[in-house]
């Protein structure tokens, strides 16, 4: 029974025992391992080292072998040329076959070209045995081109532009060309053209620049125009404002005169003016003036483009509208008539000569 109380304390001697040999165990173990990593830090340099030197090593041997084929490569083609060489040398060392010439061929080559030779000395003499050429024939043609395309620009002037000046100065400087052309056939061109100038001069001038100009300005002064409207209020201002009695002065001396202060007394004299048959509304006006705005737009359009049809009708509808809707007696409405009359008296498209006929017989004299 003595020997039960030290049980407990060998125990425990002998777990400190074992847990100082776990420990010391433990230390071994970390200890190896740090030995380990220091001899892998060491070698791993030299590994590194031995790895790049063997792949140097590998790089100059597969260079080598590629500078050896290059250089056999090269050897082959220099082997090559060299007896390319050889073979020249020997085929020029070679004596010449003599060269046979068919003298029948050279015989027949010299023939065709001797009668080549022939037939152009005798062209030669021909144009030598001609008579001299006219100083003035090698200018005959374009001169006569020239003038055919004057002519054609004039009378493009007249039909598109109805431009009379230009086409004039067009057909006098074609008459000059012919003329210059030295020809002796230009008399029939010449009296057709003298024709058509005769006409050009005697056309009326439409002096279009100015006719545009004038509706421009009857534009501009819509806005000056009194319309029937307008003068409404003036109208019932008038017609509401209290008239002043107009009284038959007299002495009062006698019957009559008497008489002449009762019938005053009883009748009062008025002075009204008639009402206006037709007035715009004031939300009317500006639509009224923007028609006519647009009628004299449309004569603008068609005295440009030469309708005489139209030009007409927008310049008769337009003296309508001054007369429907206008204060004609107004200084502005009596101008703006009289300039509608004057322009509805030109004629935008008067009749111009077709020069047809010029065109048609020069183009024959240069076919000729």
């Amino acid at each position: 029974m003595a020997d039960q109380p030290e049980t407990p304390k060998i125990l425990e001697e002998l777990s400190k025992a074992s847990a100082k040999a776990g420990s010391r165990k433990s230390r071994q173990q970390k200890n190896a391992r740090l030995r380990f990593l220091m001899v892998l830090a060491l070698f791993a340099p030299v590994a590194a080292g031995i790895a790049y030197v063997g792949y140097q090593q590998y790089q100059l041997q597969q260079n080598i072998s590629s500078i050896t084929m290059e250089n056999q490569q090269l050897s082959q083609t220099v082997a090559n040329q060299n007896s390319l060489i050889s073979q020249l040398q020997e085929q020029l060392a070679a004596p010449l076959e003599p060269f046979e010439i068919d003298d029948t061929a050279v015989r027949e080559v010299e023939s065709v070209l001797n009668a080549e030779i022939a037939s152009l000395q005798q062209q030669l003499q021909e144009l030598q045995s001609q008579p001299d050429i006219p100083t003035t024939q090698p200018n005959l043609d374009w001169k006569l081109l020239e003038a055919e395309f004057l002519i054609r620009m004039a009378n493009q002037k007249l039909q598109l532009e109805g431009d009379v000046t230009s086409a004039v100065l067009l057909l006098q400087d074609a008459d000059a060309s012919i003329v210059e052309s030295g020809n002796s056939s230009v008399f029939a061109v010449r009296q057709s053209i003298a024709s058509d100038l005769s006409l050009l001069l005697g056309a009326e001038l439409v002096d279009r620049e100015g006719i545009f100009i004038t509706l421009s300005n009857l534009t501009n002064r819509i806005d000056q125009i009194d319309l029937l409207g307008s003068m409404r209020e003036n109208f019932e201002n008038r017609h509401n404002i209290e008239s002043v009695p107009v009284e038959i002065g007299a002495q009062p001396n006698g019957f009559i005169d008497s008489t002449y202060d009762f019938l005053s007394s009883i009748f009062v004299w008025r002075k009204w003016e008639e009402k206006p048959a037709a007035m715009l509304a004031p939300a009317q006006e500006s639509a009224a003036k923007q028609s006519l705005h647009l009628m004299l737009g449309q004569a603008q359009y068609a005295m440009v483009t030469r309708d005489r049809e139209l030009y007409r009708r927008s310049l008769s509808n337009s003296r309508a509208w001054l007369q429907r809707f206008a204060v004609t007696e107004s200084a502005v409405g009596q101008t703006m008539l009289g300039e509608l009359n004057e322009l509805s008296r030109i004629d935008v498209s008067p009749s111009l000569p077709n020069l047809g006929n010029s065109l048609s017989l020069i183009s024959q004299l240069i076919l000729d």
